[in-house]
């Protein structure tokens, strides 16, 4: 069998074995929930926000659909990356993922051994983690904002809402200035990319495995079309209503990258891009 046979094979054979769990949030109660999310706040904070600046005068968030290369593309469009916290919901699946070994939450379908020869492994479990992890992003990015802190919060912003949510929390933070990177790419390339990661992962992380994405999440994104990603037009209609003066905020910026090419800025003062993805 080709690699590429086998890797699409396991692919489904672990997105068929997860089908029929239900989601973190669903398993716990109330409490257990508030506790989980308090620890792994409390976890977020303590591991990465030690060199973070304390500024708290501008965000940077991300926006396109999974597999886009938000993640690489952020230390080319944001130079103080380094000195924010990065707020990342995959970097809380991790932290659930390994709670979910400890406290024995899904051992059964943990112990399904594969076609590979390799069990379902802990970041299989991503998609049932989603809300959870977005749970514990919200309460980081909320203790953050009310240290002062200089935050790069990771996100698809595929929904409207998730906009209006975010002003809301930078208007309770006294935030004045929202710097957005947006990445995109097409919905062939993103499914293939979440793909081809997931599998290094399986293969190099003999702990954790690779970070599954549900390909119904990349399908999400892309709405109706398969070129272009909703996440991009909510972007700019979140600078729309910045500009309309329906919140708090002094200035926005947009940069937009495709394929890891920067495209457009939309700033104040207005700025253009040549070519080759300099700006002028």
């Amino acid at each position: 069998m080709r690699m590429s046979d086998l890797r699409d094979e396991v692919h489904a054979a672990v997105l068929m074995a997860i089908s029929g769990e239900s989601p973190l949030d669903l398993v716990l109660t109330p409490v257990q929930r508030r506790r989980l999310v308090r620890d792994a706040r409390d976890w977020y904070l303590e591991t990465h926000a030690g060199s973070a600046t304390r500024g708290g005068t501008c965000v940077v968030v991300t926006a396109g659909p999974p597999g886009a290369g938000k993640s690489s593309t952020l230390s080319t469009a944001v130079e103080d990356v380094r000195s924010r916290l990065v707020i990342d919901a995959d970097v809380a699946k991790e932290f659930l993922a390994r709670w979910c070994v400890v406290e024995g939450v899904y051992d059964t379908v943990l112990s399904r051994v594969l076609s590979d020869g390799r069990s379902v492994m802990p970041l299989d479990l991503s998609p049932l983690l989603q809300t959870m992890s977005t749970e514990v992003c919200n309460a980081v990015r909320r203790t953050a904002l009310e240290g002062g802190l200089d935050i790069v919060v990771e996100s698809t912003m595929s929904t409207p809402a998730y906009g209006e949510r975010l002003l809301l929390s930078l208007a309770k933070a006294d935030c004045r200035r929202l710097f957005i990177v947006s990445v995109e790419t097409d919905r062939a390339t993103a499914h293939e990319r979440a793909c081809a990661r997931w599998w290094a992962g399986r293969l190099d992380d003999h702990e954790l495995g690779g970070r599954l994405v549900s390909p119904d999440a990349i399908d999400a994104s892309f709405g109706g079309s398969d070129a272009v990603s909703s996440c991009r037009a909510n972007a700019r209609d979140l600078v729309r209503i910045i500009r309309c003066g329906d919140s708090a905020l002094d200035a926005v910026t947009l940069m937009e990258y495709d394929d890891g090419i920067l495209t457009a800025v939309d700033a104040d003062p207005p700025t253009s891009v040549d070519r080759a993805g300099s700006i002028i």
